[in-house]
């Protein structure tokens, strides 16, 4: 028991010191400090224009019928559901941005270490369990990070516009940083397990692409004439975008167990391969 603990408290003791390491690398690197700027100036743009224009269109929409009936015909009527407009154009935005944004942002999480001979060094004082998991947990904080930015950025746009929407307004915060973290697990879990195999960011970014793009081409041709077979699209990470859309609030949390299981399935293989890797 006594040995148990201690392999436990030494586990996390480790994720915690890799994942220190992902956010010092992120703020103290030329690197990632273009990287926090980049999003920084990306975000304030989306902010101000999108997101606060967007959110004056709904407001009118939801007192309008004509306005509604203009949402509905160009298929964004599904941001009528949120209470609180600008967080639910965030959302719509946050779909696309923080998943694409992990197929960078997480690239680099074993093979740069392999590629260079360090992971030789960290596996003395480690083992390629903690590193492996505690990379992988580096970056998903780094990215847990920058969501939370960019979420009290707009409770703070929100609060500006009326401040007696701010209990509305942190419940709809929370609702959508537990659902984005979960939706970025299985891009940040695959790009874990390329990088497992693969030399440098860029080859894992690139393959990323390519197999997401290959799984979304050959399943939905596969599931034209086979519907049965349209089941495999259990297996691309982010193939619910489309409902989780139309979903508000909690209620996003509905179809959580698909992105859950296949960070699990990833996960799983990308420790088995690292395992099996020369050093």
């Amino acid at each position: 028991m006594t040995t148990l603990l201690k392999s436990s408290t030494g586990f996390v003791k480790h994720l915690l010191l890799f994942s220190q390491f992902e956010i010092k690398r992120l703020l103290m690197t030329r690197k990632g400090a273009m990287t926090v700027l980049t999003f920084a100036v990306v975000w304030l743009l989306i902010l101000y224009y999108p997101i606060r224009l967007a959110s004056s269109l709904v407001m009118r929409g939801q007192q309008s019928v004509d306005v509604f009936r203009i949402f509905e015909f160009f298929g964004f009527d599904f941001l009528m559901i949120w209470q609180i407009p600008e967080f639910g154009v965030f959302w719509a935005f946050a779909l696309l941005i923080f998943p694409t944004m992990s197929l960078f942002l997480a690239a680099d999480q074993t093979c740069s270490d392999r590629e260079l001979g360090t992971i030789r060094i960290l596996a003395l004082r480690s083992t390629r369990e903690r590193l492996f998991f505690g990379r992988f947990s580096g970056a998903m904080l780094v990215q847990t990070l920058l969501i939370l930015v960019a979420l009290v950025c707009t409770l703070l746009l929100v609060m500006l516009r009326d401040p007696g929407l701010f209990a509305e307004g942190f419940n709809s915060m929370l609702a959508i940083i537990v659902n984005l973290v979960i939706t970025i697990l299985p891009f940040t879990a695959m790009m874990a397990l390329l990088s497992s195999v693969l030399k440098s960011a860029r080859q894992v970014t690139l393959w990323a692409v390519l197999i997401l793009m290959f799984l979304s081409g050959v399943i939905s041709i596969f599931s034209h004439y086979l519907p049965v077979l349209g089941m495999l699209k259990h297996l691309i990470p982010g193939y619910q975008f489309q409902e989780l859309g139309r979903l508000a609030q909690w209620d996003t949390l509905q179809i959580a167990y698909v992105p859950l299981l296949q960070t699990l399935v990833m996960l799983a293989i990308g420790y088995w391969l690292i395992r099996r890797q020369s050093l």
